[in-house]
């Protein structure tokens, strides 16, 4: 193996962005006008421990607690938001109005019933 060969198995690859609890839990905080008690991040932080060991996105976990932050709500809801975050629906343009006009063929959309 020549020293200028790239080592096989992905070493030259970039590390995973890996997100702590304790880093989320750490930018919520900062965040804060004023730090929130003890147990309240006690709380907030296991939540957040929970939700990052189901394997939800850290993306999502920081719109989550930027909305629980804003809102002022117990930890307890964090699951919620997170919920919240990842299924709202996207503001999409409403379609244009289309008038009814009849079917063209009127068997198959009616059957035998007219």
């Amino acid at each position: 193996m020549d020293l200028e060969d790239t080592p096989s198995g992905g070493a030259s690859a970039h590390a995973p962005d890996i997100v702590s609890a304790r880093q989320l839990l750490g930018e919520y905080i900062a965040a804060c006008n004023h730090r929130p008690p003890d147990a309240f991040l006690n709380h907030l932080g296991g939540q957040v421990r929970k939700l990052l060991d189901e394997g939800i996105a850290p993306a999502h976990l920081r719109a989550a607690l930027e909305r629980h932050r804003a809102k002022g709500l117990s930890p307890s809801v964090l699951p919620s938001l997170v919920h919240e975050v990842m299924n709202a629906a996207s503001p999409a343009t409403p379609a244009a109005h289309r008038a009814w006009t009849n079917p063209t063929d009127v068997v198959a959309a009616y059957g035998d019933e007219l």
